[in-house]
């Protein structure tokens, strides 16, 4: 027998124990032996309400539990199948979030519902119904609408096997042998119906009817079985750095890299390089340059295509030019002749500025070409900068929920990279060829690279830390950008040998360096939090906010730091957390629901380790380290 068979055979004897007899609670196996389905019902006051608005009581309530294949690993499914008014039921669902724990009998969890229909139980903090949370908070007086223990069955206990006993609508025992006397009645198609209410089961509530019975708010222990007090956030999530980080890093240089591609004939080519930097003699060289290259790319793309379909050798230093005066086709011949052309263009283009500009002095001519290739690098670093600072800045803002930070962030993040980016190419040009020999070994030139990149990774490292500005945070996101931009640049040379293709190993560079940057950015902003909140409960559960020195605001507006926007029983400004010299402080903003720290309603709170805070549908944890 499996564990499953052996707990569906447990649950099912202990059922034969416990509500054999019982006098609220009927439940009735379907199905075979053990049962996976059980129909309860259950004879308790509960509410519901009224198209007219009023609430009323019902003393019957129908519900079907189902064993499904993965319980018990996971709770069962609960449908309510009578009309209820309450929190944690809507549309025919029961929340038994609160009531469920592997370990949990289903005995337990049947008596628990009970419990939930009474209002003896209810939680308004993570609600199906948030209308009926609403309403529950604002008329918790009148509760419970029933006070019977389910616990104790009104009956002499026996160690005998005995049979369920139902009941019919009147409530008087049958016998349970008798088809036609049962309280679940089949309807043509042999489905359950419910059978109508009794007018003296029905009456409205009033707090004058109601008056007396004392309220004994179970949200709070129900909370606190949901973190059972000691729920953290640990100290490195890596949930938050692959959202937050990686994946959005990932996105900037992929979307940089192609950017940087497609405009390398113009906004990133030597051409506009000679430009910017003042060398406009030079743009007659550079056009004729990129001219020859482009023509003798076309002609050698033919010669590789011919080595491939032969099975010859791409690479002999002889097998080039053979090819061309013996097999080359008459286009690939014109594609050599524009080389030549342009190719003299470009010597006479370049002599004619050492001339005439520099008057015969190669110094200043070798300068002034190092100058416009070291801004051509800047241009595409500045490129592949700002597209990886603008995602992650749109990822900070995503993440924690504010289209409008969104965009700030995304203008933070970009702006600086875009600034930073384009200094730190240039350097890292300068560095490159100032420190490269002409004939350097392959880990020295690796290394070298990796110098120059980890310069652009600390530009985007510090234009991340500056969306939020804290002075461990963008000590840390810098960190992270260089040594993640560091570790890409160092592969570069190394992937280049291994894709022979240059675009291809460019890219996937770039899209290296990307993923290490969000990586580095990510884990050292996690080492660099002293505060957090981590959802346990809500739409955005496993979630963590980091807490910022001076005042995080947290509301469904998106103005806030931390925007709850899908739950609408968050107020627009819902409550700050202040950093009060050591003391973190939260203080409600005089919302109607109010915000409940470990089960009570608070205006002010100093922040302790473990704290579990309530704000509309969504609990989260405080920690510190």
């Amino acid at each position: 027998m499996t564990a499953r068979m052996r707990r569906l055979a447990s649950d099912y004897e202990e059922i034969k124990k416990n509500f054999a007899g019982h006098k609220n609670i009927i439940v009735t196996p379907i199905g075979g032996e053990p049962p996976e389905k059980y129909h309860v019902t259950y004879f308790v006051n509960g509410i519901y309400l009224l198209p007219d608005g009023r609430i009323e009581t019902l003393g019957r309530h129908e519900v079907e539990i189902t064993l499904h294949a993965d319980y018990p690993r996971y709770k069962p499914i609960c449908k309510i199948l009578t009309p209820i008014w309450h929190p944690n039921f809507r549309d025919g669902q029961i929340c038994i979030g609160d009531i469920w724990g592997a370990g949990e009998s289903l005995s337990d969890i049947i008596i628990n519902i009970g419990d939930m229909i009474q209002y003896k139980s209810w939680n308004s903090y993570s609600p199906l119904s948030a209308d009926a949370a609403k309403w529950a908070m604002e008329n918790k007086h009148l509760f419970p609408v029933g006070n019977i223990n389910l616990h104790v069955a009104d009956y002499a206990s026996s160690k005998e096997p005995v049979e369920i006993d139902l009941f019919d609508e009147e409530g008087k025992t049958v016998d349970s042998d008798d088809p036609a006397s049962t309280a679940k009645q089949e309807n043509d198609n042999g489905a359950p119906t419910v059978s109508e209410k009794t007018d003296a089961n029905d009456f409205e509530i009033t707090a004058e009817e109601l008056a007396g019975i004392e309220f004994v708010p179970t949200a709070q222990r129900m909370q606190t079985v949901s973190h059972g007090g000691i729920v953290k956030g640990n100290k490195l999530n890596f949930k938050t750095v692959l959202v937050k980080g990686l994946l959005w890093a990932l996105i900037g240089a992929f979307v940089g890299f192609g950017i940087s591609e497609l405009t390398d004939k113009n906004i990133t080519s030597d051409v506009a390089a000679a430009r910017l930097s003042g060398h406009s003699e030079l743009v007659d060289y550079f056009e004729y340059r990129e001219k020859a290259d482009a023509a003798f790319e076309k002609a050698f793309g033919e010669f590789e295509s011919y080595c491939k379909k032969e099975g010859k050798d791409s690479d002999s230093t002889t097998a080039f030019s053979t090819w061309c005066s013996s097999v080359a086709s008459s286009e690939v011949k014109g594609y050599l002749d524009d080389y030549s052309t342009y190719d003299d263009k470009a010597d006479d283009a370049l002599y004619d500025a050492y001339s005439d500009k520099y008057d015969g002095d190669e110094d200043k001519l070798g300068e002034a070409i190092a100058t416009v290739t070291r801004t051509g690098t800047a241009l595409w670093s500045a490129v592949i900068a700002l597209f990886i600072g603008l995602f992650l800045g749109i990822g900070e803002g995503v993440y924690y929920g504010s289209k409008e930070k969104a965009v700030k962030y995304a203008l933070i993040g970009a702006g600086v990279s875009l600034a930073i980016g384009f200094v730190s190419g240039y350097l890292a040009q300068w560095m490159y060829s100032g420190l490269l020999g002409d004939d350097p070994a392959d880990f020295t030139a690796a290394f070298v690279r990796g110098l120059g990149w980890a310069i652009m990774g600390l530009g985007i490292g510090v234009a991340v830390g500056l969306i939020k500005p804290e002075k461990k945070r963008i000590l840390f996101c810098s960190l992270g950008g260089l040594v993640g931009a560091f570790v890409g640049g160092f592969l570069f040379n190394y992937v280049c040998k291994v894709i022979p293709n240059d675009v291809v190993a460019r890219g996937v560079a770039i899209v290296i360096m990307g993923i290490l940057i969000g990586v580095g950015v990510g884990l050292l902003e996690q080492f660099a939090k002293a505060a957090w909140l981590k959802v346990i409960r809500g739409e955005f559960e496993g979630k963590e906010y980091l807490v910022f020195a001076g005042t995080t605001s947290i509301g469904n507006n998106g103005k806030n730091t931390i925007v709850l926007f899908k739950d609408k029983l968050v107020g627009p400004h819902h409550c700050d957390i202040t950093l009060d010299g050591s003391k973190y402080v939260l203080t409600d903003c005089g919302t109607p629901m109010g915000t409940i720290v470990n089960g009570q309603k608070v205006a002010r709170h100093i922040l302790r380790q473990g704290d579990a805070i309530a704000i509309g549908n969504s609990v989260l944890v405080f920690n510190t380290k």
